[in-house]
């Protein structure tokens, strides 16, 4: 083993740029909002979170202290590119990995700190990493868990070979990745593991093979060194006297078991072990026996950086025990929480990524419904972090900032109440406002446009091109009967066309089927500090077919922005899973019946048989992870 430091020697550090201490004791913040419920969960459930680590971390570390047995992380390498989900020839972003250096430890550093804070004294941290950060990223895990802490770096050989080493490289060939393993004590839950041995130890120890059964098996003596003088007993075997390890009884069981080797008659027999019977070689610090995913495999999900789950089934067994509680922060495409329900641990999933976040759901769902996951929980960071960032910019200042970002200009008060024209290039169409009423609205009350009020005061906000333009309040989800009283106030106000832009939009608001409408999403990603523009929202098309068993939903058509931007009709073909729950009344979605396509291409277009009259909800994932949403009454 490499020298360990001891808590008596200074320390070796790492600073950099930008370095900042985490506070000694998580702040708290708000808790994660929850979004939906897979199944029926008991006392505990697992959960899958979505959204940004950081605060994800803080929250549950307000919620369940130090309960964590095992944490795996497979952060970005840092290798300064993006990364990918791939289905057939769609190609979306899941992220993107082009930190720097210094701004690559800021990110890392605090959530170690967070993730330490989460552990059990018997705890297990692994950080899976690139060749080209490990040696910064061991000195912080020194620094976060002390260096008394580290347990193993290991090599995983992913490849036999790779092409970065072609003819002319003035390199050699990199076809490892580096797993940091630390605990919290020296107390921590352990349990060695064995590997198979590889073939060259095979072909030399275990050259014979048994007629019959073509078992592999090696043999060792019988015969017992020092003979009398060691009270060995002498007796002939197989007609062979000889000194031998066992008494004759012993000799005649091994005998008739066929546990017996002798080569040729008279030749002094030896003892079978055959090679499937071992419990092969502990672990060491090279894993060369697993191979990175390639496209043939089947559990692949097409996300660029997906582990294979052998690797993690072997951390899993090793680190933890049934019933454990593991958690993985960068979850990716959900293959840490797979494995976890499989190995009967319990599980805790977070990542920001939608591409991920649908992906690993889609996985966990799929798993539940094969009974070899049980039931578990979406956890949302997103409400939380909207409110924390109308905290620090007040609602003004972050609907100047969505209407830049959207293009728009704000509206003035000379194209309110009553306006009958635009400033400077006004539609032709606009109408008089008479006496406080809008032309196809109701009256509103002192000056507000009606179906407006819980927006900003019942203002228009903005106008881009002939289109006037609302920003929903961080809070609001609009829903069908605010729409169509926005539309009633832009048309009063000479607007063509209106656009509505919200953080999240009531699944009614797809039923305004006008084209003079568009609705916008504010991204997530602007609640986490991204400069990041509105986009259009997509839609799904649904008809309902009464059967004697029930209401059906049948999905007749999709549309959603393409991969040039244009907004098209995409058709069915570009969901990948949807899924109704049929009490649609709940503020969380409770999936009564989901299904998604298959390896073969197909996925079913009509839903089971709804009983009842009820109000359901349908969720639908396109190719590219974006989520529509449509409520049928």
């Amino acid at each position: 083993m490499p020298r360990r430091t001891t808590p008596t020697e200074a320390r070796v550090e790492l600073t950099w740029p930008g370095k900042v201490a985490p506070p000694a004791v998580p702040v708290a913040v708000e808790p994660l909002v929850v979004r939906e419920r897979v199944g029926e969960p008991d006392a505990w459930a697992d959960r899958l979170v979505w959204g940004d680590n950081s605060h994800a971390l803080a929250a549950l570390h307000a919620e369940l202290g130090a309960a964590v047995d095992l944490v795996y992380i497979d952060p970005p390498f840092d290798v300064g590119t993006s990364h990918y989900l791939r289905k057939g020839e769609v190609e979306v972003l899941a992220y993107c990995d082009t930190w720097g250096g210094p701004a690559y430890l800021s990110m890392l550093y605090p959530r170690l700190s967070l993730l330490r804070a989460l552990m059990k004294p018997s705890a297990t941290i692994v950080v899976h990493v690139g060749i080209q950060v490990c040696h910064h990223v061991r000195v912080v895990m020194d620094e976060v868990f002390g260096a008394d802490n580290f347990i193993n770096q290991v090599a995983w050989k992913r490849y036999s070979a790779h092409n970065d080493a072609s003819q002319g490289a003035r390199r050699l060939g990199a076809v490892h990745d580096v797993l940091l393993f630390y605990g919290m004590s020296q107390t921590r839950t352990w349990t060695t593991l064995r590997a198979p041995y590889d073939k060259d130890y095979v072909a030399k120890w275990y050259r014979h093979v048994e007629p019959g059964t073509g078992r592999r098996f090696m043999s060792s003596p019988l015969t017992a060194p020092g003979g009398a003088a060691k009270g060995n007993p002498n007796y002939e075997f197989l007609g062979v006297p000889r000194f031998w390890r066992y008494g004759q009884a012993t000799m005649e069981a091994l005998h008739s078991s066929g546990r017996v080797y002798q080569s040729r008659p008279g030749a002094v027999p030896r003892q079978k072990h055959y090679l499937d019977e071992q419990e092969g070689v502990p672990l060491q610090d090279v894993w060369a026996d697993i191979r990175a995913l390639q496209g043939t495999h089947v559990e692949r999900v097409g996300y660029d950086t997906q582990k294979p789950e052998a690797l993690l089934e072997r951390i899993v067994h090793m680190c933890s025990r049934p019933g454990d509680l593991v958690l993985d922060a960068f979850s990716g495409s959900g293959t840490t929480a797979a494995v976890a329900a499989r190995c009967g641990r319990r599980w805790v999933a977070i990542d920001r990524s939608q591409p991920a976040f649908t992906v690993s759901r889609r996985r966990l769902r799929a798993l539940t419904r094969s009974g070899e996951a049980g039931p578990f929980v979406v956890l949302d960071a997103a409400p939380a972090m909207r409110r924390g960032l109308v905290e620090r910019v007040d609602e003004a200042e972050l609907r100047r900032r969505v209407l830049a970002l959207h293009g728009a200009t704000a509206w003035s008060e000379g194209q309110l109440l009553g306006a009958t024209r635009w400033s400077e290039g006004q539609p032709s169409g606009a109408t008089t406002c008479s006496e406080g009423q809008l032309d196809g609205a109701t009256t509103w009350p002192e000056g507000q446009l009606h179906g407006a009020a819980t927006s900003s005061e019942g203002q228009l906000h903005g106008r881009r091109g002939e289109a006037a333009v609302v920003v929903a309040a961080p809070e609001e989800r609009p829903t069908a009967a605010d729409i169509a009283g926005w539309l009633g106030a832009a048309r009063a106000a000479g607007a063509a066309a209106l656009e509505v832009i919200a953080w999240t939009f009531d699944p009614s608001a797809h039923d305004v089927d006008a084209p003079a409408v568009t609705l916008w999403e504010i991204p997530r990603a602007f609640a986490e500090g991204e400069e990041a523009r509105p986009t259009r929202a997509p839609r799904l098309s649904l008809v309902v077919e009464a059967t004697p068993a029930g209401r059906t939903i049948r999905i007749t058509n999709y549309a959603a922005v393409d991969s040039d931007g244009n907004w098209a009709q995409l058709g069915v073909d570009a969901l990948v899973e949807w899924a109704l729950d049929d009490r649609g009344d709940a503020a969380v979605f409770a999936p009564r019946w989901s299904t998604q396509r298959g390896r073969d291409g197909v996925m079913p277009l009509v839903s089971q048989a709804i009983a009842g009259e009820g109000r359901v909800v349908i969720e639908a994932v396109d190719v590219a992870g974006r989520i529509s949403t449509r409520a049928i009454d």
